[in-house]
């Protein structure tokens, strides 16, 4: 079957001499492998960086039943990056997220609602100049509310405690393997209250690194097979 869809690239990896296997995460298909002949050759080097992560593109692709490696018959760009791939602190962040995002989803696995967003995600942050330092945590909110485990609004106001297993705010504390205490709680209402009412509370360093490194945690306890990240470890250092 020929069809059309929408891509983002999250992963290339070389594969024989002059050829690469990508990973992309199509709107239409899902999360697709596919082997892309030829394009390191020195003929097609233009070509191939077209296939670098990040990059946005609509591709006309091959696809049969049951097959792991897909083909392309075009493919050219869809957005062009102003600045994205130079600036390193917005390339920190926008490959957090597409790891984030390929952690989430499986082959096959359609969700035209994650990639709106991721796409969406990507754009903005390319054309913001400033006010990106939140943008990762903000991306773990809206991510969990599409996967359908977002933090519940409910008894927001009075619990004191988070727990991440059950998503809700409570007002005993449960473990230190499953609960934020008092004052790791009170920071996530903060970034809650920035994200979802526009406030304008600030949020530290030590407050971002902090939430970051508990909503990845948060991360494990709802998504099956949820495996260390790389890079907070980048995106800690280029955000402090």
């Amino acid at each position: 079957m020929l069809d059309r869809t929408e891509g983002i690239i999250l992963k290339t990896t070389k594969y024989s001499e002059s050829s690469v296997i990508a990973k992309i995460f199509t709107k239409k298909y899902g999360l697709l492998s596919f082997i892309i002949p030829g394009i390191r050759s020195a003929k097609n080097k233009q070509k191939g960086n077209l296939f670098q992560p990040l990059n946005l593109l609509n591709l006309e692709i091959y696809l049969k039943e049951n097959r792991n490696l897909n083909r392309l018959k075009e493919y050219a760009t869809n957005y062009i990056y102003k600045n994205l791939h130079h600036d390193f602190s917005k390339q920190s962040i926008a490959l957090f997220c597409i790891e984030l995002t390929s952690k989430c989803i499986k082959e096959h696995e359609v969700n035209e609602r994650l990639y709106n967003y991721l796409s969406l995600f990507l754009i903005e942050l390319d054309q913001q100049d400033d006010g990106i330092e939140n943008k990762p945590l903000f991306f773990l909110l809206e991510t969990a509310s599409i996967l359908g485990f977002e933090p519940s609004m409910h008894n927001i106001l009075d619990g004191n405690y988070f727990n991440m297993e059950s998503g809700l705010f409570e007002n005993t504390f449960g473990s230190t393997q499953n609960s934020l205490d008092a004052h790791e709680t009170t920071i996530l209402k903060r970034l809650m209250a920035v994200y979802y009412e526009k406030n304008e509370v600030k949020l530290t360093n030590a407050e971002r690194k902090l939430l970051l490194n508990k909503l990845l945690l948060y991360f494990r306890w709802h998504i099956a097979d949820f495996t260390e990240m790389r890079s907070p470890a980048i995106l800690h250092e280029v955000l402090r």
